[in-house]
Parts: C-alpha cells; structure tokens; sequence
C-alpha cells in the first residue's frame, strides 16, 4: 500500500494542449497556465496556422493573456502547399518548433490537413535536417476503416513508411491511444509519444451506449479496450523515456457536446490534469516515475531545457464543478463532480 501523502516533483509541461482563440482563449489559457511551464499548442484553428506571420501573432495574444511564467510553444499546421521558404525561416526564428501533421479531416478543423503524405516529403526532410520534430495525429480516415482501427492503420499504411524513409526524423505520435501504437513507439528509434489522462482512465464502455454516446468522453482517437488502457499505464507509469505527458485538453462549448457522433472530440482536462497523473501513477504505486514523465522526458526529446523551478503535490481529495463559465463560454469539466485524490499545494 503507498503511504506517501506529498510528492515534489519539477514544474511539469504540457506536450500537447489546445487553447483556441478568441473568448475560448480566454476562458481556458489560465488553467493550461497554472502549473505549466510550457505547452506545445495546436495549430487547428478556424484559420489554421501555416504561415510565420499567422504564427507570430498566435503567440502574441497567448502571451498577452498568459504573462511571461508561460511559454507556449507552437507547431505549424501541415498543409500539401505549404510555403516552404516561409517554413524554414519560421523554424529558424523560432516562431515554429516544428511541424504537426493532421490526416485530412481526422479530427477538429482538419479539413486543410495532408490527404498525400508523398506530397509533404520535401517538408519531412527539411525538418530532419534541422533536427525539428514533426508531431503525428495518426490516425487513417478512410470508408472501410474502423473508427478503432484508425491508429494501426495509419501506423501500418503511413507512418511505418515515414519512419523507414526519414530514419532520423524525430516523430512524436500524439495522444498514443491503444497498445500496438505504445508497442511501436516503445520499439522504433527516433519516435516518442504523449500520453492524456483520458487514454490512461477510460475504456470506450465509458463512451459508447449503442447508437448514443457520452459526448464529454468523446475525443479523437477514441478510448480503445482495456487492454489497450492496461498497456498505456504500464508504459507511461514505467518511466520510459519515449512517453511524456500531453493531455490533448480540447474545449469545446456544451453546445457542440451532443450525445452522437456528431459531437465534436475533445476532452477538457486542463482544469485537473496533473493531478488526474499523479492519482494514475500513485494507483499503479508508480509517484516515483511522475516526474520522468510530466517534466523530464518531454523537454528531453524536443531537445529543451528540463525545468528549473518546482512543484508540490499533496494528497487531498477534492472536486471540480461541473462547468467551466466565462463571458458566453460554457464548458464541461472532465472528471466533475468525481473525487480526485491529488491536488496541487498552492
């Protein structure tokens, strides 16, 4: 039985957060803010992010909500015409800290995302040989493939090809949902992945009731089987330095959050999200590996200084509401109104 109550660990970062824009911004920058010290953010906007100018000023309205503890960093959206001139500079300059790939329409405003990966190889080879790391939603959106499949499948048909034709690209396959995506991680060089609190708590029982779903549980790629959940905590729990914390936290108004398919995915965890980890790695009697995981691994693979600064977890169970609410913003917490075990020592 663990019997430690607190726990102190190097300011954690987060791999893998999205802030939107305009009043969702606002609503939601100051919990992926509070604890972190850096977040990749996603691109996927109305106006996805491709160019350097769009960049520059992304960054600035995060800064000027955030204040200068928060250092967001930013990936350019993949596009089949990509300008790649205006690329390289921005990767230069620092504006890019690489590249984040969308299969097309896989998931929230993807819809400019990449249909032919053969067309983006000049963009694969530009960032290996600057040693800028191309992050991976990887999942196949085809007619006769299952919405559970996805991940094999683009592993199989694209990323294994990839990964044989640009042998030191470093790759970050994102939100790793299932265990042959862990395994192939675990067993491929130059590959990493993240890992959200969703993938390592939820099986798709907690998602789908027939033909409805719970839409706060619903995200892309969906929760898989148990035993894909069972080997997702084994690996990040283990302190394996290819996994790394990245929640996936995607707000969407309760509006859009209809119980079908027709939802749109995203699970909002910011609120919560390093103490749901400290509660998983605590129950897998793994505290001692959660800070490889949130603050060690992560900053290693993007080639980044570990941070300096430090966190404390104590154990004390609290709840969260069940709504985030701000100006016309209305969303639903992940894990409301359940006790959660772990809670940041202010």
């Amino acid at each position: 039985m663990n019997s430690v109550n607190s726990i102190k660990i190097i300011q954690p970062d987060d791999w893998h957060v999205h802030i939107r824009e305009g009043e969702m911004m606002e609503t939601v920058i100051e919990y992926s803010s509070r604890v972190n010290h850096r977040c990749i953010v996603m691109p996927n906007l109305e106006v996805p992010i491709t160019t350097m100018k769009l960049g520059l000023a992304y960054l600035k309205k995060i800064n000027s909500l955030s204040g200068d503890h928060f250092l967001p960093l930013l990936p350019c959206y993949l596009t089949d015409n990509l300008d790649l001139k205006d690329f390289e500079l921005a990767l230069q300059e620092k504006v890019f800290v690489g590249a984040k790939l969308y299969p097309s329409n896989a998931t929230t405003n993807s819809n400019y995302g990449i249909s032919d990966m053969e067309k983006i190889y000049p963009i694969f080879e530009l960032l290996q040989s600057l040693n800028k790391p191309l992050l991976i939603h990887g999942e196949k959106i085809r007619q006769d493939v299952d919405i559970f499949d996805r991940e094999k499948i683009f592993i199989d048909e694209e990323l294994v090809v990839i990964r044989n034709k640009f042998s030191d690209l470093k790759i970050i396959l994102e939100h790793v949902s299932s265990k042959y995506g862990a395994d192939f991680v675990n067993d491929n060089k130059n590959i990493a992945g993240t890992v959200t609190p969703q993938h390592l708590m939820l099986t798709k029982k907690d998602v789908f009731f027939g033909d409805n779903i719970n839409p706060h549980h619903f995200c892309m790629p969906v929760v898989k089987n148990e035993k894909d959940l069972l080997a997702l905590r084994k690996y990040a729990c283990s302190g394996n330095n290819k996994f790394f914390l990245g929640t996936d936290s995607a707000p969407h108004h309760v509006n859009f959050k209809i119980p079908s398919l027709k939802a749109k995915p995203g699970v909002f965890s910011s609120p919560c999200s390093i103490e749901l980890y400290a509660s998983i790695f605590d129950s897998e009697n793994s505290l001692h590996n959660l800070e490889k995981f949130s603050s060690i691994n992560g900053p290693k693979f993007y080639n980044l200084p570990v941070n300096n600064s430090y966190i404390e977890l104590v154990k004390e169970s609290w709840k969260l509401p069940e709504f985030t609410v701000y100006k016309n913003i209305k969303v639903k917490n992940f894990m409301y109104g359940k006790e959660i075990n772990w809670k940041i020592k202010e």
